[in-house]
């Protein structure tokens, strides 16, 4: 008989798998993590949607994270030159806190929660390097790590979770990655501070900004403090190949600053500021694994897919999935093996459905001709008729991928295929017109950072280390 040393083994310490060690152990599960970095460590996406409320308040989080988090009310689409832009905001469709989403450095973030898988009992492994997994045996699984000492051991488990982001241990070490035709990016990005906030990012708002052509670029402008502004750049790879070749051996920073360049809307906001680490690329990111789970294994968060960081889902799609997959492997230690595949099975065609839905979401923003947010305004004639499919999107930008995703496919096949956006698209909540003498959203400045410290930096000096 095989002697476990856990119930379950997660590999990887982001949201993904602190979150599922949390559910474990909430669960009563004897839990190991191991992780190859040392928390805090820096890492991209630090805006979140409104559902993300929900999640950190039960696990008990939510309370830590919302100290250093600035609030986020919702989102300020912008077009290139900076003429046309609406607002969304998210208390048009949910008032029961979750109204006020937040943005957060990921360090102190990610930090908290694996913080708080320790807190409930779960065994942590920092600086710890999965070599090798074995899942010969269908019921059980062991991996090979090299601990923060240098030393090897062979753990065992009744269950493994591969939440070890886009790095995609099991899936990259048998070759099943499969990228998303069509969405091959590349993401350059990095933090300004000495910034002059406009109106929308004194209200919390994130600014996703067009720069349209056959780049399909679009900008990312995050306040994640008082003064403190991630900016992000996501490109087509073809576009980045191109520029590559024409700006050299500094192209990071000089295909960065082009991009940032062209954005009319940031150039008083940029003015004065100043980069505060060396510009960092992330590409090859839209992929999926075919197979998320088995007998003894499943894949939680980026580990089993990740599209585009348009709409800031992926850690709230990484906790639902780690609760998820978190009642299926409860079900299978408890009640059996067939009876667990069977949970799985009806829980991964609800995520599946859920990653379908965000991917059409995801292909509609790239067919600006078709779908664009920046264009919407402000027009009483008919609101009601249409209402419906405004609080759709607002629903779909919040993160309602997965209780609802049928109804909601369907009503992005409409818009796809007839492409009647243009009957509702005067139905949005816009600067212009509604919001001419408040704040955006509602909310003012000390609504959004009054709780921060006041400096420039939440978490100064945890960026820009190798």
């Amino acid at each position: 008989m095989i002697e476990f040393n856990y119930d379950i083994i997660i590999i990887g310490g982001g949201p993904g798998g602190s979150s599922s060690a949390i559910y474990l152990r909430q669960k009563g599960y004897k839990v190991a993590l191991f992780e190859k970095e040392i928390f805090p460590r820096d890492h991209v996406g630090e805006s979140l949607i409104p559902f993300t409320y929900y999640k950190l308040k039960e696990m008990g989080v939510l309370e830590d994270v919302m100290q250093y988090s600035t609030m986020k009310p919702g989102v300020n689409f912008v077009d290139a030159d900076g003429k046309r832009q609406s607002v969304w905001c998210f208390d048009r469709i949910m008032n029961d806190g979750a109204q006020m989403s937040m943005h957060t450095l990921r360090a102190p973030f990610d930090h908290a929660i694996l913080k708080r898988a320790r807190t409930l009992g779960a065994e942590i492994y920092e600086g710890a390097t999965v070599r090798s997994a074995d899942l010969s045996d269908p019921e059980s699984a062991a991996v090979k790590v090299i601990l923060h000492d240098g030393t090897e051991q062979t753990v065992r488990a009744r269950f493994l979770i591969d939440a070890s982001g886009q790095h995609s241990f099991l899936a990259s070490s048998m070759n099943v990655r499969k990228p998303y035709p069509g969405l091959d990016r590349v993401a350059l990005f990095t933090h300004w501070i000495n910034t002059k906030y406009d109106a929308a990012l004194t209200g919390g708002l994130i600014k996703i900004i067009y720069l349209g052509g056959e780049k399909l670029g679009w900008l990312w402008v995050i306040p994640v403090g008082r003064n403190h502004l991630s900016i992000g750049v996501t490109l087509n790879n073809s576009y980045v190949r191109e520029q590559k070749k024409i700006l050299g051996d500094n192209w990071k920073e000089l295909l960065y600053r082009q991009e940032v360049g062209f954005a009319e809307n940031l150039k008083q906001i940029l003015a004065d500021a100043d980069i505060e680490h060396a510009v960092q690329v992330l590409g090859d990111y839209s992929f999926s694994v075919e197979k998320k789970y088995g007998t003894n294994y499943v894949h939680v968060g980026d580990s089993g897919a990740f599209l585009d960081p348009i709409f800031s889902s992926g850690i709230y799609i990484a906790m639902e999935v780690a609760e998820r997959a978190s009642r299926c492997i409860d079900v299978q230690l408890r009640e059996g093996k067939e009876r667990g595949q069977e949970q799985f099975k009806t829980e991964f065609s609800k995520i599946e459905g859920a990653y379908r839905l965000v991917e059409k979401f995801v292909r509609l923003f790239y067919q600006p001709d078709l779908l664009n947010f920046s264009h919407a305004g402000v027009n009483d004639n008919g609101y009601q008729k249409f209402l419906n499919a405004y609080e759709a999107f607002h629903y779909l930008l919040a993160g309602d991928f997965f209780s609802e995703y049928k109804k909601y496919e369907e009503f992005l096949d409409q818009l796809n295929n007839e492409k009647q956006f243009n009957k509702f698209v005067h139905f949005v909540k816009s600067q212009a017109q509604e919001y001419p003498d408040q704040e955006f959203c509602r909310y003012s400045f000390e609504d959004v950072y009054g709780h921060l410290p006041n400096t420039d930096r939440v978490a100064p000096g945890l960026l820009g280390k190798s």
